[in-house]
This record gives structure tokens, sequence and C-alpha cells, in this order.
């Protein structure tokens, strides 16, 4: 059956249907409508020529059929002669098929549709501005897409009845009221009034709480809301709990973004149903006022969009951590618990990115660099080089409970590889007095879900040749390879990388086993 049939079957409230058919339509749809629903009344706009002689026909086949209901009163009109009709019920359903341009589907908007449907060519019509149209007269809009090679699209939206935010993006805030102005500027550029922002002050000493209400007062999408300190996890947590939005989104407030960039990702989210849509990210170094786009995952598949569940997997292991460039489905996130460990002080995205694609069912990529991640300032977590790294193990304690029942085996395998990830980020800073405990927590939590054999089985499939030795240091117990692979000569100071130890590297990997 017809998806756009399926969609409208669902709705037995339907009592009358206008259907505009282009010239590219298929005559069978109006059997298929008939066979799902009892109509007091359709209304047809039909190109004059070969596709209304079929649909008469099918509506004389349906006259002497049991399988498909033939509507009490049909009408014929125009495209032109639409634009002067108006419902006789509030029950009424608007159907495009095929429609030539966007205007030509918004031009309808008047008729106050309570469910529209239709399919079209995403090269010809934009799903999300006749969405951004439609939100506020309709109660669903079902509006498949299709482009040559990329497959299809279904935006599936149903109005909220107790609220008309569509998207929620969380600020936890502390400590940055210098940053706080150009944060605030460039996520409020864009006037959607189906936003809202939430920030929260998790006790913060400074002005921060003057700053936000200062631009609350204009702008009705801002609240405030203020907590005793608990750190970032909890104040996210705070603030999801609070999020009324359809998707939520995270945002440091100390960055700033590209004015576009949450429009970006909720058109691409919404326009596919898609559960995850995320962007690429510039770091900024504050100290030089430079900017670089950092690589990730852009390409084939996640830009056309995905549901494959291996690739999204593969997202687990490859994907760099940063929650703050995307944007989440609220019900998935529900159904599955996935939430702030808010005991964690820091890196309290890395158990919740991890978490969320583990779940996700369908993720969309936006290639293009719209988040700008300021480096060098002062506090930040990435800063620290001291116990403080030690987080990353009650984080791995929280993930794999997580997965201990995962259902698809290479999820675990995956998380392997976020280890050895996440312990060889934290040896290359950590200080070197340091590192032997490091490495001995570090040894047992890469063994907690495999033993060593398997362990290595798995990072020579999905890890680096330099991962592969990091692991095999670690569980080896050879803290020299170690400090050698970190870049610490000799166990002295900080990380002095010279052309040397890159030879080093390439020596040490042919005795290890160096993938080609």
């Amino acid at each position: 059956m017809n998806d756009l049939a399926g969609y409208l079957g669902m709705h037995q409230e339907i009592t009358e249907l206008v259907l505009v058919l282009g010239t590219g339509s298929n005559a069978a749809l109006v059997y298929d409508l008939c066979s799902v629903i009892k109509l007091d009344k359709l209304v047809l706009a039909v190109p004059a020529g070969k596709l209304e002689k079929e649909v008469q026909n099918i509506l004389q086949r349906i006259a002497y059929e049991e399988k498909a209901y033939l509507p009490k009163r049909v009408e014929w009109r125009t495209d032109q002669g639409l634009y002067a009709y108006t419902a006789e019920t509030e029950q009424m359903a608007l159907l495009f098929d095929a429609p030539w341009n966007t205007e030509e589907v918004i031009a309808f908007c008047r008729l106050k549709p309570r469910y529209l449907a239709g399919i079209s060519d995403r090269k010809k019509v934009n799903a999300f501005q006749i969405w951004e149209v439609y939100r506020k007269v309709s109660d669903g809009i079902y509006l498949l897409s299709w482009e040559e090679n990329q497959g299809e699209e279904v935006l599936h939206w149903s109005k909220n009845p107790d609220s008309d935010i569509e998207l929620s993006i969380i600020f936890p805030v502390y400590g940055v009221a210098s940053y706080l102005r150009q944060c605030i500027r460039s996520v409020t550029a864009w006037q959607a009034d189906y936003v809202e922002f939430l920030f929260v002050d998790d006790g913060s000493p400074d002005e921060s709480a003057d700053l936000i209400r200062e631009y609350a007062r204009n702008d009705q999408r801002i609240f405030l809301f203020q907590k005793e300190n608990g750190g970032c996890a909890s104040a996210r947590q705070y603030g999801l709990e609070r999020a009324r939005g359809r998707y939520v989104g995270f945002m440091d407030p100390d960055d700033y973004v590209d004015e576009t960039m949450f429009r970006k990702l909720f058109c691409r989210a919404l326009s596919g149903s898609y559960e995850i849509s995320y962007c690429g990210y510039r770091e900024l170094y504050e100290n030089t006022h430079t900017t670089k786009e950092v690589e990730d995952c852009l390409g084939f598949p996640y830009k056309n969009g995905t549901c494959d569940r291996g690739k999204i997997d593969e997202l687990i292991a490859y994907e760099r951590i940063a929650i703050w460039r995307g944007i989440y489905l609220r019900e998935m996130l529900v159904r599955h618990h996935i939430h702030f460990y808010t005991k964690l002080r820091r890196f309290d995205d890395l158990p919740f990115q991890v978490e969320a694609l583990a779940v996700a069912k369908s993720v969309v990529a936006v290639p293009e660099y719209l988040y700008y991640y300021r480096m060098s300032r002062p506090g930040q977590d990435i800063s620290a080089d001291d116990e403080r790294l030690y987080v990353h193990f009650p984080i791995f304690r929280y993930l794999d409970r997580f997965f201990a029942q995962a259902k698809e085996k290479v999820q675990l395998d995956y998380l392997q590889v976020v280890k050895i990830h996440t312990h060889r980020y934290a040896l290359e800073k950590i200080r070197p007095e340091l590192i032997g405990e490091y490495c001995r927590l570090a040894r047992k939590d890469l063994l907690s879900n495999f033993p060593y054999a398997e362990g290595k089985y798995i990072l020579r499939q999905y890890a680096s040749w330099k991962d592969q030795l990091y692991f095999t240091a670690i569980c080896g117990r050879n803290i020299q390879l170690v400090k050698l692979l970190a870049g610490y000569q000799g166990g002295r100071g900080k990380a002095r990388r010279k052309k040397r130890q890159l030879q080093n590297f390439e020596q040490i990997s042919v005795k290890y086993g160096k993938r080609s």
C-alpha cells in the first residue's frame, strides 16, 4: 500500500480529503486511499488528460468492489479552483502527490487541513519550509521526499498538545560571564518561535545570571534556572528534565556557533525524522585567535542520513566526543533512560554520547563546521593533567554496565576502542609521576570485558597501530614504553615530541605488529 494512504488510514476521523495530483502521479493512489478511509467527500485536482481518465476509471471500479469505499461525494476542481474552496469540516486532510514546487504546497495553507501529507522531489520541494508554515494549522504532517541516488526521507510530525516547543537548547553556566554575550547573540540570531534556551546557573560566582536576565527581558525564549553548584553533569541533567522540546541540544556557554547551526541541525533532523543530527566543529584557540576544522565523520553515509545499525555503531568508536554540536530526539533519550551521571564532575559528555549512539535508530550529519569550541580557557576540563583524569574509570564502569546486555556484540568491541582512545588521551596529558598509577587502573579497565588476546584482536580490527601499542604496553605493565609513546623522555617533564621519537615508533610498530 502507498505510504501516504497508510498514514491517512491511521486517522479514521478524516471525513473530507482534498487530493492534488501532479503530472507524475499514479492514479492507483486514489484506490489505495479509498481502501482505507470512508470519506464523505473527496475533492480532486487532477491534470486533464490521461491521468484524469485513469482516476475516473478507478472511481468506477471502486463503485463495483467491496474492497474499497466510494466517497459519498466526489468533486473535480482545477488547481486554481481550489483557491476558492472552503472545507466543510474540521476533519479535513490535504494530500499532494508530485507537486511542482514549495510555493504550490504553501499556497493551500489557507485550507487549514487537520492533516497534511505528500510526496515530492527533494530538489523541487522543501519539506522543512512546508512544515514551518503548516505546523501552525495542522495536527499532523507526513511528507515523503526523495532524491535520485539518495533514497527517501520522511518528515513525520504530530502536534504536541502540551507544548509548541520543538527544540530545547541547554547551557550549563559557571564562571563564563566574559563569554556569555557572544554565545547568546550567536544562538538567538535564529528567530524561530519554537525554540527555547535553558540556562542553568550552577551556583556561578560571577555576574552570569544577571547577564542572562538582561537578555531574557527582550527574548521570551530565554529561561534562567538557578541551583546549587553540582558540576556540569548536574546542570545539564537539570536542564534536560525541564526541557519541553521534541529535540534537545547542549551548548557550552563559553563557546559560540554559526548563526545557522541549530536551524540546519533541526531542519535535517526533522526532514528525515532522524533521532540524532550533528555537524562539524572548529577549535578556537583563544591565545592566537585562530581556528582549526576538526576532522570527523561528516561524509557518506552520514551526510545523507543512515538507519544502518552497523554504520551508527561505528560512530561509537570514531566520532569525536562533542555532544554540543548535535541535537537529540528527547523521546529516544527518555525511552532508553539516557541521562547525565550527576556524580561525574567532568567529561560527562563521553558516556552520554556513547550511550545515545548505541540506541539511536537513525543519524544524519550536516557536513559543515558550525560550532566554535574554545580552547586554552582557564578552568577547562581538557586542561586537567592530574588526578582529575582518573574520572575516566568511573565513566567506563557506568558504560560497562550499560553495555552489559548489548544486543550487538560489535558495540562492546567499539567500547574497547573508546577506552583505548580515552586512556591514550589521558596518558599523553597526565603528569609523569602519575603515569604508573593511571596505567594500573587502565589495565584493569581494558581487561574488564575481554581477556588480553581477544582485546588485542578487537583493536587489530578497529584501531590504529599506535592504539595497539598502547594496549600492549598498558596490559604488559611496560611503563617505559607507555612514556615513550606518550612523548616523555626518560620520565622527565612534559612531552617533547621530536623526529627521532617518530622513528622509534616505527621501529616499535614493526616489533609489535603494525597494521598495513
